[in-house]
């Protein structure tokens, strides 16, 4: 689950729960999907990824409808794991915007691992 916010795309932010996820699959597969709180849920990108160090992943990215200046491209994230890894902080460069401008800057996102509960929760509302 993304979990962060930020107030400018080039400075990390505090954290707090969003309605983002990442799945990173063990087949080499991601999917960023959101949740559209009434709605539903679509995935607003997809492709591959593979690990090349300890502290960098590069996502082959087939699709992205928030970001589709990386259709088509490989990001590379920079990425440091955190509280025995339940936290992933991501840092990744973005040359240009939506429109194609100009920006050179770098993008924070800390992702949050989803667990599942020894029990099922009784004030879950589904």
């Amino acid at each position: 689950m993304c979990f962060y916010v930020s107030a400018s795309p080039d400075m990390i932010g505090e954290l707090k729960p969003s309605n983002s996820f990442k799945v990173l699959s063990d087949n080499g597969k991601f999917v960023n999907m959101t949740v559209i709180p009434n709605r539903g849920a679509i995935i607003i990108g997809s492709g591959t990824y593979e690990i090349s160090s300890d502290s960098i992943y590069v996502e082959h990215v087939e699709k992205s409808l928030d970001l589709p200046q990386l259709t088509g491209a490989d990001n590379i994230l920079y990425f440091t794991l955190k509280d025995d890894a339940e936290l992933m902080v991501l840092k990744y460069f973005i040359k240009n915007d939506r429109q194609g401008n100009e920006i050179n800057t770098w993008c924070y996102e800390t992702w949050k691992r989803v667990n599942m509960p020894t029990t099922y929760p009784k004030d879950l509302v589904r």
